[in-house]
């Protein structure tokens, strides 16, 4: 593939008998998008191992249409901290020595370790899907456990700020004396890498969870599975990446030759419009749509800062309820 390609990037770590052992490859298509969408990545190795028991781990980022990038995948013998930092070292190799600013995993404590040695000046994130698809597994013998589930995502969800998130998980830890779970002392100890109130100020791309990475591995399935040998491997991932990028240039097309209709007379929609993707536009104007049904009940004024008591419509059950949402912004 290299003779192919002169931008076709590999590396190959052998062990002392000269076996392979780990794997990393990304093609040209991969180090142009990671320069122009590789700020964020994700990274997760839960999807594929295949015959060799070699699990898949690729490199995700998201691109001007909301899509799924691949910036380079590896395969790897062991998922040890000498693995990961391996397999980093190579990845940033191939992409020039440029490191994300932002970080997208699992709980994986030998990734966390790589990462903390080469990315020290990384924002590391947890992926949330991940940590709240665990609470069946690590509350379930809970008598309480339905009231413990929505207890957690309550705090999880709706806290605006760290200080509302830390008072509330007190008083929940106290109300169900929870304070023996090591599973959920260790996700507290970790809040700041997984809660939302905690990472909402930092630029994410709009990821919060691998789910980028499982999007990806989904767009691999009917190309590679299980059984898939190395051989065949190599010919269907090139597969898989030309039906990719043939759905990118549609995108970028229909974008750069047709015209979403504009919902309103806003003046702000118009210059979304006219600056964005019809993808990205789109979520501009659900966004629009939604502000909508928002109306300010009031405005308290405390010093440099306002107080907006919104009520936002909603319907829920095919009945029509108001929540109410308090938003401080600084004048």
């Amino acid at each position: 593939m290299r003779e192919l390609n002169k931008d076709f990037f590999f590396e190959i770590d052998v062990d002392a008998k000269n076996r392979i052992t780990n794997i990393f490859w990304a093609d040209g298509m991969s180090r142009v998008a990671c320069a122009d969408f590789g700020d964020i990545v994700s990274f997760d190795t839960t999807y594929l191992t295949n015959k060799y028991d070699m699990p898949f781990a690729p490199f995700v980022g998201v691109n001007h249409h909301g899509q799924s990038n691949l910036l380079g995948c590896g395969l790897l013998c062991v998922e040890d901290t000498c693995t990961f930092e391996w397999l980093f070292r190579s990845w940033l190799r191939c992409m020039g020595n440029k490191a994300p600013v932002g970080i997208v995993t699992d709980q994986c404590k030998t990734m966390q370790n790589a990462i903390e040695i080469f990315f020290p000046n990384i924002r590391h994130r947890w992926c949330l899907w991940h940590i709240m698809k665990k609470l069946p597994e690590k509350l379930v013998g809970y008598t309480k456990y339905k009231e413990i589930k929505h207890g957690v995502k309550q705090l999880v969800y709706e806290s605006d700020n760290a200080e509302d998130f830390e008072n509330g998980w007190a008083k929940f830890i106290e109300k169900y004396d929870l304070q023996l779970n090591e599973w959920l002392y260790t996700l507290y100890e970790e809040r700041r890498r997984w809660v939302p109130c905690y990472l909402k100020c930092h630029f994410w791309a709009g990821m919060s969870t691998t789910q980028r990475s499982e999007g990806m591995n989904a767009f691999f399935d009917g190309f590679i599975n299980s059984t898939t040998t190395l051989q065949q491997f190599v010919v269907q991932y090139d597969n898989a990446l030309r039906s990719k990028a043939e759905k990118e240039y549609e995108a970028d097309f229909a974008s750069a030759n047709t015209t979403l209709p504009c919902g309103s007379q806003s003046f702000i929609e118009r210059q979304f419009q006219d600056e964005y993707t019809h993808a990205k536009f789109g979520e501009v104007q659900n966004e629009l749509r939604c502000k909508m049904n928002c109306n300010i009940k009031s405005v308290e004024v405390h010093g440099c800062k306002a107080k907006y008591i919104v009520k936002e419509a909603l319907i829920w059950k095919t009945k029509v309820q108001t929540n109410i949402m308090k938003l401080y912004l600084i004048l």
